[in-house]
């Protein structure tokens, strides 16, 4: 049942997630600050405000997307900087959220300070990745979009969508300009092997599949 915030607004809570609307700029800034060390992750779109608690199905695959990233980056020789789940907010746009994971390809070299990533100075991310396991994104796409992010990987369990952000939306494509050698229709595949137990020789099965089935960008 929906029930009247502080804000004066109405919301829906869904499992580890809470919806409110009618959140200020600056509540939503002090609930960062609040909430600065603990494990939720906090999306707001002008205005809306989503709370969500990852659940451990949704971890597992946002580990293991980041383990393949890094296999793929360090076998082609890709210059990256992961940022995890660092909050991403621009005031002016009025959006910010954590991703589930984020990088930095081609703007790397335009950060000013890597302690500090501000995107109301700072070149967006080049890619973020967002698990749809356990809640649905939709609201963080837009806010994706606000924040000028061009390209997001989305996985539902199933499946891995590449959303390239084409104007002030995303489409979807079949291959990745962050990582444009990406086995995408592979992906799915390796992470459905969660449940292996043992993830360094998960690593390492795809770390071999990559050599033996991904040419070398050099090698090209």
């Amino acid at each position: 049942m929906a029930r009247k915030t502080d804000a004066g607004s109405r919301s829906r809570e869904d499992g580890g997630r809470l919806v409110l609307g009618g959140v200020s700029w600056e509540q939503y800034a002090s609930l960062l600050e609040l909430f600065a060390d603990r494990r939720l992750r906090i999306t707001f779109d002008r205005g809306t405000l989503e709370l969500m608690t990852p659940l451990s199905i949704h971890e597992r695959y946002k580990m293991l997307i980041g383990r393949m990233i890094d296999v793929m980056t360090m076998e082609w020789g890709v210059r990256v900087v992961a940022m995890g789940s660092t909050t991403l907010r621009r005031e002016d746009a009025r959006r910010g959220l954590e991703p589930d994971q984020c990088y930095y390809f081609g703007n790397a070299g335009k950060v000013a300070d890597w302690s500090r990533v501000d995107l109301d100075v700072d070149p967006p991310l080049d890619l973020a990745v967002e698990i749809d396991v356990t809640s649905d994104s939709s609201l963080r796409i837009g806010v994706y979009a606000g924040l000028k992010i061009p390209e997001i990987w989305r996985f539902d369990g199933e499946r891995l969508q590449v959303l390239r952000l084409v104007g002030e939306s995303y489409q979807a494509v079949d291959a990745s300009l962050a990582l444009p050698l990406a086995p995408l229709a592979e992906i799915p595949r390796f992470l459905q092997r969660h449940m292996l137990g043992n993830d360094t020789a998960w690593t390492l099965d795809f770390r071999s599949w990559l050599r033996e089935n991904v040419q070398h960008p050099e090698e090209g």
